[in-house]
């Protein structure tokens, strides 16, 4: 049995109920959050960012809190940083694309007791013809080829 430093072990974290975020988008709408586009954070990893049509440079600058989980993947696999953000949310299930005035609504809502998860903003998107994901504080790029199924 493998034990997480969490007193945890691999197997239950594993087990772990993905987060639901229609009660938060339901809610971001009813308080007047204009949604641009709205993805989930799994399977392709943050590569999913750039799944909107538009050819924008998505830019992350503050990353979530990673899960021990994926510490243990990482370190045990091991995997190297590019394929954990290319295939794995990294703690990050959801990503709603708003403008900066709606900033502050979203992230109040997003810390509110219901939802078992906080909102970072992580940001920011250039308009540049580009079709990329730069996650800053990893020095990682991924460019739109990346998001073809392999």
């Amino acid at each position: 049995m493998t034990v997480l430093p969490t007193g945890r072990t691999y197997g239950e974290a594993l087990l772990d109920p993905t987060h639901i975020y229609v009660g938060f988008v339901e809610d971001c709408l009813n308080a007047d959050v204009d949604i641009h586009y709205a993805v989930n954070i799994t399977g392709h990893g943050w590569r999913k960012l750039m799944r909107a049509t538009q050819p924008f440079t998505y830019v992350i600058d503050k990353l979530p809190e990673q899960h021990t989980v994926l510490d243990f993947i990482q370190e045990h696999g091991p995997v190297e940083v590019s394929e954990m953000f290319g295939n794995y949310n990294m703690g990050a299930g959801f990503a709603l694309y708003i403008p900066g005035k709606d900033a502050e609504k979203v992230l109040q809502l997003g810390s509110e007791p219901d939802y078992d998860f906080h909102a970072i903003l992580a940001g920011y998107i250039i308009e540049d013809g580009n079709k990329r994901v730069m996650i800053n504080p990893v020095s990682l790029e991924f460019a739109a080829e990346t998001l073809a199924v392999r």
